[in-house]
């Protein structure tokens, strides 16, 4: 190599640097170690320097002139070359290693100012076992809203993938899981909406990837993850909000045939709120199946029917409109519906999972999950007692009345409760009590309530066997008379 090809070399590197991006540009200068490409530059100019300068020295050791000057010429060629692609490697491994960790926080600086985060996300990549020892400046950075958008736009999960380990979780503050969680819900390239949408419908043909699903598996769906992130406040808090501001009702007080479809693309695939609560039904179906006992916080599930019914306006030309589905003629209508059936749904579930094999199987009593499902869902009817103007009578007695018949399946009818609960299943009594218990805290010295409560009863079909035989016990339960009495 002679010195004008090592200066053009040289100044390739620096032309490099010029007009690489500022992302770039950081990227490189962290992880190229440009001290070794400059030292091995300075080295090939002394090795050039001996070989052509006219310094009158006669070779060392007395070897031949011809080797050492080849020698000297292969040296000065080499070095600067082999520095370099040692540098490129150390740049395309990216390894936050010693000091880098104190500088990195500078490229995620200049990746949110230049709203470019490919090299982000190749970092975040190369290092997701090591970055609980980033400072809390850097992480502040890295879990910004406007990265974790963009990231998760261009179909990258790598910060949810961050926060699956337990040990950098731990390492967090809860702003980390706050940003992902939202960003999640709201992005049309989200985990959480392709297991929602798989589960219960929305979008046809949606590809629900095994990535997504090993991803739902480590988090979401994992009850110690979903405990330690306090998941589910980013869920309840976004679905209230956007209840809050309004913004939803002048479209869910209308016809909800559209969002309540299954065929096609129904617009409840991307709403924050139906996204919020199936997100939460997962995760606590999820722990009953794992039987995990902490709390899951199923009240979030309370406080969104509570808003969404504060939301809702009977409207009765909308409502008993021939476009309206009777069942659930409205979206608010549809989410309240929903909300009430996943909380009946989550209670079988607890109810089949504390059933042994044994013969006759026997049902173990209530655990914490299974009182703080009957406590809310029960919150539930009582809310929906008051719901004049908000709702049509039929569609409240139609919420209430599936409470009243859990609690009879569970006395007089087991199988009725669900697939996995034998009609011969012994130990169900404690779990009817319960149920019975909550319903009259809820409406104990409530008048009007009770009322509506009768009005419902009232309307049961007593043609059903399990619904004949309990009814007067039922009806002196919760009022103190029966028809018998």
């Amino acid at each position: 190599m002679t010195l004008e090809a090592l200066l053009t070399f040289a100044g390739i590197l620096v032309a490099v640097l010029a007009i690489a991006r500022p992302v770039q540009r950081r990227s490189l200068i962290l992880f190229a170690s440009v001290w070794r490409v400059g030292a091995a530059i300075l080295l090939a100019f002394v090795l050039i320097i001996c070989r052509d300068a006219p310094l009158g020295m006669t070779p060392p050791f007395g070897w031949p002139l011809p080797t050492v000057l080849f020698s000297l010429t292969i040296g000065a060629f080499l070095i600067p070359v082999l520095a370099a692609l040692w540098s490129w490697a150390s740049w395309h491994g990216a390894k936050i290693t010693g000091n880098k960790i104190k500088h990195v926080e500078k490229l995620f600086q200049a990746a949110l100012r230049e709203h470019e985060f490919d090299e982000v996300e190749r970092i975040v990549r190369n290092n997701l076992q090591n970055l609980d020892r980033l400072p809390s400046s850097a992480i502040s950075v890295l879990f910004d809203r406007a990265m974790v958008a963009a990231l998760v736009d261009s179909h990258s999960l790598v910060h949810l993938e961050l926060l699956s380990n337990m040990e950098f979780l731990k390492s967090l503050d809860f702003s980390a899981v706050d940003s992902v969680v939202r960003v999640l819900l709201r992005s049309d390239v989200s985990p959480l909406r392709s297991a929602v949408v798989k589960r219960f419908g929305g979008v046809e043909h949606l590809n629900y990837t095994d990535a997504e699903q090993d991803l739902m598996a480590k988090t979401f769906e994992k009850p110690e993850w979903y405990v330690a992130a306090s998941a589910h406040y980013p869920l309840v808090i976004s679905a209230v909000e956007v209840l809050r501001s309004g913004k939803l009702d002048e479209d869910y007080n209308n016809i909800g045939r559209n969002y309540e479809a299954d065929q096609g693309v129904s617009t409840r695939a991307y709403c924050p709120v139906y996204l919020a609560v199936k997100t939460e039904v997962i995760a606590i179906e999820s722990a009953i199946e794992n039987r995990f006992e902490q709390d899951l916080y199923i009240s979030d599930l309370f406080d969104i029917f509570r808003a969404v019914q504060e939301r809702s306006t009977f409207n009765q030309a909308v409502w008993e409109s021939s476009l309206s589905n009777s069942e659930f003629p409205t979206p608010y209508a549809y989410l309240l519906y929903e909300i009430n059936a996943d909380l009946r749904d989550l209670s079988a579930n607890a109810v089949e999972k504390s059933i042994s094999a044994s013969e006759p199987p026997q049902a173990e009593a209530p655990g914490l999950t299974a009182r703080y499902l009957a406590q809310n869902w029960s919150f539930c009817i009582w809310n929906m007692s008051e719901s004049e103007g908000e709702v049509s009578p039929d569609f409240r007695k139609s919420i209430i009345k599936q409470y009243l018949l859990f609690i009879l399946a569970l006395g007089w009818g087991p199988s009725e409760v669900g697939p996995g609960v034998r009609n011969d299943t012994k130990g169900l009594d404690i779990w009817r009590d319960l149920f019975v218990n909550e319903l009259q805290r809820r409406f104990l010295g409530n008048s009007r309530g009770k009322q509506v409560l009768k009005d419902a009863m009232a309307s049961l079909d007593r043609g059903k066997l399990f619904v004949s035989e309990g009814y007067d016990w039922l009806e002196e339960q919760l009022f103190g008379t029966s028809r018998t009495s």
